[in-house]
């Protein structure tokens, strides 16, 4: 367990969560009775478009001792990306709707904020992933993500080929709507709501989850994290995009190359120490243990 009291925060909050302006106020008034030495942030600082209030870098220079998150997973996910190396762990406050990464729902803020300021938290280490594009094999885009890549057609068009490669050995050839490249952590996002598996958040494992494969034969892969994982896109492709945690990164084009890897720091969550993963699960996904 953590036991660094905490001096200094800084503060984001979403601007999309109706909630999250209450929260903000309820935390405000905790923060100042304990005097704190707060700094407050809005969304767009941590957005990949636009610079409202300040620069993109501005999150990476946070001098904190933590990172409060109000809103949902998405907050906390664009927060992460533009932390990412940091030391300065982040904590979610839950003004979304599922929220398996902000661990403090919204009504517990008065009764949680007073533990995590004495230091009663621990630091859940969570693994992300680095992607390359490769075009004309020199690198085009370097993207990261906390829960997943996403290559899929970004219109219309018909059923895609994406030739998949696992280290030095080839896998198959997927077709498909896209191919969603998850971490532990993203399996609960977008690869489980795909049919993909549920992993333990410290298992060493990349998910591979086809979107509507038309083989019914492929089926989600878990390979071990320390492998790279080649997508090639073939010389004729319908027009396909990489997403990385719900963000369109960049169009690719017939040819391209994605390497996807585990990135060598992993992201930094402060929970509390009796909110395990497998109690958050069976609460977010009403797992009732009992018959229907």
């Amino acid at each position: 367990m953590a036991r660094k009291k905490i001096n200094r925060i800084t503060v984001l909050v979403s601007k999309d969560k109706g909630d999250a302006a209450n929260v903000a106020e309820e935390l405000n008034r905790i923060l100042k009775h304990y005097q704190i030495e707060t700094s407050w942030l809005q969304q767009e600082y941590v957005m990949d478009e636009g610079t409202v209030g300040g620069s993109l870098g501005d999150l990476k220079k946070v001098k904190a001792d933590l990172l409060i998150v109000i809103g949902g997973d998405g907050t906390l996910l664009r927060a992460a990306r533009r932390t990412q190396g940091s030391a300065v762990p982040l904590l979610g406050i839950n003004a979304g709707t599922l929220g398996f990464l902000t661990s403090i729902p919204s009504d517990s803020v008065e009764h949680a904020i007073p533990r995590i300021l004495n230091g009663e938290f621990v630091i859940a280490k969570r693994m992300a992933l680095t992607v390359n594009v490769i075009r004309n094999e020199k690198i085009l885009y370097k993207g990261w993500a906390l829960n997943e890549g996403v290559v899929a057609r970004n219109d219309h068009s018909h059923i895609v080929r994406l030739e998949v490669q696992i280290g030095s050995e080839y896998l198959t050839d997927y077709l498909c709507d896209g191919l969603i490249i998850a971490t532990p952590t993203g399996s609960t996002a977008y690869s489980l709501s795909a049919g993909g598996p549920i992993i333990s958040p410290t298992a060493d494992a990349i998910i591979l989850n086809p979107l509507c494969a038309h083989t019914l034969t492929n089926r989600p892969l878990i390979v071990d994290a320390d492998q790279v994982i080649s997508v090639n896109i073939p010389a004729r492709s319908t027009p396909l995009a990489l997403e990385t945690d719900g963000i369109g990164c960049v169009k690719l084009q017939p040819g391209d190359r994605l390497e996807f890897r585990r990135a060598k720091q992993p992201a930094m969550l402060a929970v509390l120490p009796e909110v395990g993963f497998y109690s958050v699960l069976r609460q977010k996904l009403r797992w009732s243990g009992g018959n229907i």
